[in-house]
C-alpha cells in the first residue's frame, strides 16, 4: 500500500514503509512564517530506511506562471530552514512529529528533490529535460554549500531516480497549460 500526499494538485506516491510529512504545513514551520524569520519550508519530507528526502514541487505550468530566474536560491533557502525546523523539533518538540524529525536528521542520506512541472512546448522529453538538467546545475551551486550534493530535478513526465511516483490531480487537467 503506498502512502499518498497531494501538493499543489500533484500526487505524490510513496511506497510502502515510507514515513511521510507535510511539515511546511506544521504549526511549528506556520510560527516561524513570520517577523523576525520569514522561514519557507518545502512541501514534503519523506524518510525510509536511513534515507530522507526534501522535497519541493512547483508547478509552473498554469497560464502566465515562469520560472523565477532566483528559483534555486528559493529551493536552497526552503532546504536550510527546513532542516532548522526539522532540528528544532526533534530537539524540543513533542509526539509523533519529534520522532519523525528524529528519523529524518538520523538518515545516513539526505536528498534534495526539485520536483518541477514545465511546459514541454510540444517538443515531449526535449522539452523539458534541457531545462531541468540547467536547474538541477544551479540548484547544486546552492546545496554544495550545505555539504548536499547532487540534488534532484524530477518531472511527473519525464522520470528521475527517486523512489515515488507523481500523477497529476485530473480534475484540475485543464487549468494547465503544458501538453
Amino acid at each position: 500500500m503506498t502512502t499518498d500526499v497531494e501538493v499543489d494538485g500533484s500526487f505524490f506516491a510513496f511506497p510502502t514503509g515510507w514515513k511521510v510529512a507535510k511539515v511546511d504545513e506544521w504549526s511549528e514551520q506556520t510560527r516561524v512564517t513570520k517577523k523576525p524569520f520569514f522561514a519557507k519550508g518545502c512541501d514534503v519530507v519523506a524518510v525510509h530506511d536511513g534515507t530522507a528526502w526534501l522535497i519541493e514541487a512547483k508547478d509552473y505550468t498554469y497560464p502566465g506562471a515562469a520560472v523565477p530566474s532566483d528559483l534555486h536560491e528559493e529551493v536552497g533557502k526552503k532546504v536550510w530552514d527546513t532542516l532548522s525546523l526539522l532540528y528544532a523539533v526533534a530537539r524540543w518538540g513533542h509526539g509523533e512529529r519529534q520522532t519523525f524529525s528524529q528519523r529524518a536528521l538520523g538518515s545516513r542520506d539526505l536528498h534534495v528533490c526539485l520536483a518541477m512541472e514545465i511546459p514541454d512546448k510540444g517538443q515531449r522529453h526535449r522539452g523539458v529535460a534541457t531545462a531541468l538538467a540547467h536547474q538541477r546545475e544551479r540548484l547544486d551551486s546552492v546545496t554544495r554549500l550545505m555539504g548536499l550534493a547532487r540534488p534532484t530535478v524530477s518531472n511527473s513526465f519525464l522520470p528521475a531516480d527517486v523512489p515515488w511516483t507523481v500523477r497529476r490531480d485530473p480534475s484540475r487537467r485543464h487549468l494547465h497549460r503544458d501538453r
